[in-house]
């Protein structure tokens, strides 16, 4: 029981006893004090026995309520320990919750970053396929081109063969040309020693100059495809000289004139006179004849 409590009962005990002598000294000078002095304390012993019954039950409820509040008091010191305690949680998570919110801030700055990034190699796959696209589109083209060159290859190799059987067949008309030729040679020799005035008008510059007749030995085509150069299988024995123009024809068909340029012992070198072509496309063949005038 605390002061104030104390204090304040024995007021009310104060009071209570300074009002009864006040009510005695009243009936005292008013009326029969002995028969009101007996009524009124009997009638004051009740009031008093009321008082104090009061008084103790005020007493115990002050009591109880003291007991109370020094529950109260200790739950709110309970109470207390526990805000501080929940205070310092607090302020520990609101610790936390800020370094939380660093980690979010640096995760979202590398999430950006990493999109970034997954955007820029997006963009190189993008053109990492194009570029496939490309090459896989230039390796088809390659393939084929691959193709082609496999079939012109096969192609030339057909040529090359045939030309190889021919210049094989050139080589043999050449040696027969040239065992004719040889043969020539010494029926003429024959007619230089038995009959001299026979060679001498065979040998005659008129004759031997207004005509000469070779045969086509051979021909190359320039890189356009085009026919220029020409072996005659006659040559500075026969008279040629550079500069000489031929006939190429082949039976009664008129093909193009050349013009000899390399004159050997046995064969002359001719360059084709681009604007003297036939009219109908013929081209030179070996075997065609050659002469200086028809």
């Amino acid at each position: 029981m605390n002061t104030t409590l104390k204090v304040f009962i024995i007021l009310v005990l104060v009071v209570s006893l300074i009002f009864m002598a006040i009510q005695m000294m009243l009936y005292a000078t008013r009326e029969n004090w002995k028969r009101r002095w007996n009524e009124d304390t009997a009638e004051l012993a009740k009031d008093l026995k009321s008082t104090s019954e009061m008084l103790a039950n005020e007493s115990a409820r002050n009591v109880k309520s003291a007991t109370l509040i020094t529950q109260f008091e200790q739950q709110n010191a309970d109470q207390q320990a526990l805000l501080k305690k929940q205070e310092a949680t607090i302020s520990e998570k609101d610790k936390n919750i800020g370094n939380l919110e660093l980690d979010i801030s640096k995760l979202r700055a590398d999430i950006m970053a990493h999109k970034e990034q997954i955007q820029t190699l997006s963009t190189q796959l993008e053109q990492t396929r194009t570029r496939n696209n490309e090459l896989q589109h230039i390796a088809s083209v390659a393939r084929a081109v691959a193709f082609q060159l496999n079939v012109k290859l096969a192609e030339v190799e057909d040529d090359l063969h045939n030309s190889n059987t021919t210049v094989a067949k050139s080589q043999q008309d050449i040696a027969a040309l040239t065992k004719d030729l040889n043969d020539s040679k010494a029926r003429l020799a024959l007619v230089r020693d038995n009959h001299p005035e026979i060679y001498q008008v065979l040998m005659d510059d008129s004759g031997s100059h207004k005509f000469v007749q070779g045969v086509v030995a051979a021909v190359n085509t320039n890189p356009q495809g085009q026919q220029d150069l020409v072996m005659l299988t006659i040559g500075k024995e026969e008279g040629v000289e550079e500069g000489l123009e031929f006939i190429v024809f082949r039976g009664n068909q008129y093909i193009v004139k050349v013009r000899a340029e390399k004159v050997l012992n046995d064969m002359v070198a001719c360059r084709v006179i681009p604007e003297t072509w036939n009219a109908t496309g013929a081209q030179i063949k070996v075997n065609d004849l050659a002469q200086n005038r028809l």
